[in-house]
């Protein structure tokens, strides 16, 4: 199988990233996307405790927190996979709480899935066809957009293979270009790095580097690899059992108490 073609995507992974982009830990203004109280029980546990979370034009929010604390499924809640039991989502000013995921879509909100939720029987290119319909683009923008979408990935000799055919690390890469084919104004990320190699991983930092650079999309990345999220990231979020524990500057999450505690114990 014929590599992905040698395009270079972003800077390298050494090369300056997101964190420190607001020095104070705190940008200012109207944020993009805004969640207030939100809160999700399944039967009598409670998922999600009345998290609030903000993020601003073309910021990078870390989503972190031991397994179970709710990281995906506020991610679940943001893109309307799920619906809250109390609590409010407003998108660029419009209230969206109880819009269905397509309209969110159509609103410019758009995610991926921490297990691959990819076409297997389809190429790459219906794959990001796919995404590029969840859009607002007119029909005629849409054959330009997916060729100059295809070649940012790197993907252009694989176009017309089928995805299941595809490594791993090459499956991830289509499934961020399909949610960033509606050119989406916030894109969250869940676990983009879950069973990538260092070598991938690298290569994925440099591509949401090279999303934020040019795309100027908000992003919100749920990911275990500290190390990409911390690089990546302007503020992080963590939460601890539905709370948010701490907000704040990446080099400032682990100087928590309460953080270390949630993540290691008392």
């Amino acid at each position: 199988m014929p590599p992905a073609d040698n395009v270079r995507i972003g800077p390298t992974p050494s090369a300056p990233t997101g964190a420190g982009h607001w020095p104070s830990g705190t940008p200012t203004g109207t944020p993009r996307l805004t969640i207030r109280g939100a809160v999700k029980r399944f039967g009598a546990v409670a998922a999600l405790t009345g998290v609030d979370l903000d993020l601003h034009a073309s910021e990078v929010v870390g989503l972190i927190g031991p397994n179970g604390s709710g990281k995906t499924t506020l991610v679940n809640c943001l893109s309307g996979v799920l619906s809250l039991d109390a609590g409010e989502i407003v998108l660029d000013g419009e209230t969206i709480t109880g819009h269905s995921r397509v309209r969110r879509a159509k609103r410019g909100l758009s995610r991926t899935f921490q297990n691959l939720q990819l076409f297997g029987a389809l190429t790459v290119r219906e794959n990001l066809a796919v995404g590029l319909n969840a859009g607002s683009r007119p029909n005629a923008q849409q054959t330009a957009a997916l060729d100059e979408l295809i070649a940012r990935l790197g993907l252009g000799r694989l176009s017309r293979t089928a995805v299941s055919k595809l490594p791993y690390g090459h499956q991830r890469r289509v499934e961020i270009g399909r949610a960033l084919a509606s050119r989406p104004n916030v894109l969250l990320l869940d676990e983009p790095a879950a069973g990538l190699n260092d070598a991938e991983t690298a290569e994925l930092l440099a591509l949401l580097l090279s999303v934020r650079k040019d795309f100027a999309c908000s992003m919100l990345v749920i990911d275990h690899d500290m190390a990409l999220v911390l690089k990546i990231s302007d503020r992080v979020t963590v939460l601890d059992e539905g709370t948010v524990i701490f907000v704040g500057a990446p080099d400032q999450v682990f100087q928590q108490h309460n953080v270390v505690e949630a993540y290691l114990g008392a």
